[in-house]
């Protein structure tokens, strides 16, 4: 685990509900992203991962261009609520659209992303860090992704497990 620096974990699907049903409108309305429920394993994991002190965690969740400013504002009043451990310098909204690995630069192979967007794993990879797929109740039926672990989690520990035993060399 020496060789892990820094931990980025995404919110929609991931450490939030993802909701498929959602449209455009869903999107812009006041309370959408504040009242997506959490998937509480993986939020609990999170914080076991936090808490131990093995990694700098991140979370890295994209928001739309036109309504930046409320999903930001929403998205950090859910982590203050679900993930206080989180502070506000730990927390990176880039556009949507825009690589996260560009949105953090300077990556390398003891960064990891945790997410659910096979695309936003590709890209991270590219760009010299480690992907870690994390299932949901609505992907990974297709294993589009295989570039790395394709986990759902289920207990707290599982996340730091998978993490301290991906091969960084």
């Amino acid at each position: 685990m020496k060789e892990i620096k820094r931990v980025y974990i995404d919110m929609d699907g991931v450490l939030a509900e993802y909701r498929p049903d959602a449209t455009d409108e869903d999107y812009v309305s006041d309370g959408y992203y504040l009242g997506l429920a959490p998937r509480p394993a993986m939020v609990d994991a999170v914080r076991f991962l936090v808490e131990s002190g093995r990694a700098d965690v991140f979370v890295l969740s994209s928001v739309i261009a036109g309504i930046e400013e409320n999903a930001v504002a929403e998205k950090n009043a859910w982590l203050d609520n679900y993930l206080p451990q989180i502070d506000r310098a730990h927390r990176i909204f880039p556009l949507c659209g825009t690589s996260k690995a560009d949105a953090v630069g300077g990556i390398g192979r003891g960064d990891v992303l945790c997410d659910d967007y096979s695309h936003n794993l590709e890209l991270w990879q590219r760009a010299g860090g480690t992907a870690i797929k994390i299932l949901n109740e609505c992907n990974g039926s297709r294993g589009s992704f295989r570039g790395g672990p394709r986990v759902k989690i289920e207990e707290k520990e599982q996340l730091a497990s998978i993490i301290m035993d991906l091969p960084l060399q």
